[in-house]
């Protein structure tokens, strides 16, 4: 009676600290997106103010560049860490990380006080630490979510903590019409009602906020910090991982794929913005509208109807994501970009004056990416490689996909400049059609399979052991 009583109590906190990881995960996915995308908005509100206008290209790019660059470190330090030092204290580290960058963000100021877009360099640097930290988060929250899982329920689970990121997505926009409605712009030509017109207080406000989530978080993430460090005998450095031939395939399936996805996806979402006012054909004069009475001119409103076309999308993977297996979700994700992304460039021009059905058309990029490669490419590399380098070639792949979100965000600007809209939309297109390829050849459907490399023997003494350990959650 008392080994069912102490199995019972084991199994009760076991589900309890995997719900509080679980949870953890899932906010900390929300931090990351949101500090990713919150640039797209604060960076048209600081060219207003520091640039006079669309005047300092090259520094905005180093902005919206600074937070990738990072990430792609974090994602491959901490991606390692998770495998050598647990679960748990590598994603209360990333936390630690992103949170600084976003409260420092909120303070940047020129660093020459002759040179006003000396505050790009302030920023860059601020970002470059926030993206350390939210670059970590990718590995951990998907290896959490898939290891606390059932080889049943797998795909649903991380799917779930995922969609988040379509909510931090969805927050940037409605963080920013909250604080230009109350603050204002801080231009004189703003024509749109406020309680206060302050300069530099929203972009400064909504960059900060970034810093909530994980402000928030940091007591419950604090125990699993403490707890002890696990077993690192067989956990082998990076490039150990990387020239191991039996991960090579999987490797190019999942670190391709991200790469491909993740230059089409970034790029779109950061400079949204420039993509924007060329399909409403806006021209901006000295300044960006941020916040305008019509559609055309508020940029807020269309970054809002974006993010809620794509919305749905998250919650439809999380439906199917068992059903229809990633592979198959990824290849028909992709598919659909492509053919959306060529409508786009052929009838861009012909639907000029239809500026609704524009934004619906390319909302639906947004919807089919989440329903398709955005929420796979998080999901095949925490279930695609043994346990002792999970993280850690998790980190990798997405360090990949970073990559892939440089190339496009370094990109998609000049590229509208020199060629226009249609052209981008062309090498979107291309990028969809090569990751259909990748996905055909190099991913394997592990839908209801067992974790790849889980130990049968530990897993039975977990099992056999009735005692209750604090260190039972810190992974």
């Amino acid at each position: 009676m008392t080994c069912l009583f102490l199995c019972a109590a084991r199994t009760a906190c076991s589900c309890t600290c995997q719900m509080r990881a679980t949870i953890i995960a899932a906010i900390s996915n929300l931090s990351t997106a949101y500090n990713l995308v919150n640039v797209n908005l604060t960076n048209e509100i600081m060219e207003n103010e520091f640039c006079n206008g669309a005047h300092c290209n090259a520094s905005i790019a180093a902005t919206s560049t600074a937070c990738l660059a990072g990430a792609i470190f974090g994602q491959l330090t901490f991606g390692y860490v998770g495998d050598w030092l647990g679960r748990g204290p590598a994603l209360y580290l990333t936390m630690v990380m992103s949170t600084t960058g976003a409260l420092v963000s909120a303070f940047a100021v020129p660093l020459n006080p002759r040179d006003p877009t000396s505050v790009f360099i302030f920023l860059s640097i601020a970002r470059f630490i926030l993206g350390i930290g939210v670059g970590g988060v990718y590995p951990l929250a998907a290896t959490v979510a898939a290891e606390g899982s059932s080889s049943s329920n797998r795909g649903r689970s991380v799917a779930l903590v995922f969609s988040m990121q379509g909510v931090g997505q969805l927050l940037v926009p409605v963080v920013g019409m909250i604080c230009l409605y109350t603050f204002g712009d801080g231009m004189e030509h703003e024509k749109t009602k406020t309680v206060m017109n302050v300069k530099g207080l929203s972009w400064r406000l909504i960059l900060g906020l970034g810093a909530l989530p994980g402000i928030l978080l940091m007591p419950f993430q604090r125990a699993d910090s403490q707890a002890a460090r696990p077993d690192t005998s067989q956990a082998p450095s990076m490039l150990q991982a990387l020239s191991n031939r039996a991960y090579w395939r999987s490797i190019l399936g999942c670190a391709g794929g991200w790469f491909l996805f993740d230059i089409t996806f970034y790029g779109n979402s950061l400079f949204a913005p420039a993509i924007l006012q060329d399909v409403f054909h806006v021209d901006t004069g000295s300044s960006t509208p941020v916040i305008g009475s019509k559609l055309q001119n508020n940029l807020c409103w269309q970054l809002a109807i974006l993010a809620l076309l794509g919305l749905p999308g998250y919650y439809v993977s999380v439906c199917f994501m068992d059903r229809l297996g990633r592979k198959n979700i990824q290849i028909q994700g992709f598919g659909m970009m492509a053919m959306l992304y060529t409508i786009l460039a052929a009838f861009l021009d012909g639907m000029e004056d239809l500026p609704a059905l524009l934004l619906f058309v390319y909302g639906l990029t947004y919807f089919f990416s989440n329903f398709g490669p955005n929420s796979t490419t998080f999901i095949l590399p925490s279930e695609s490689f043994p346990q002792h380098v999970r993280s850690s070639l998790n980190g990798f792949c997405a360090a990949m996909g970073k990559t892939g979100a440089v190339v496009g965000s370094s990109m998609f600007k000049p590229l509208i400049t020199a060629a226009g809209t249609s052209f981008v939309f062309i090498c979107c297109a291309v990028c969809a059609l090569l990751g259909i390829i990748v996905t055909i050849f190099c991913v394997d459907d592990r839908r209801g399979q067992d974790m790849m490399g889980e130990s049968e023997e530990s897993l039975s003494q977990s099992r056999e052991d009735p005692f209750i350990e604090a260190s039972d959650c810190s992974r």
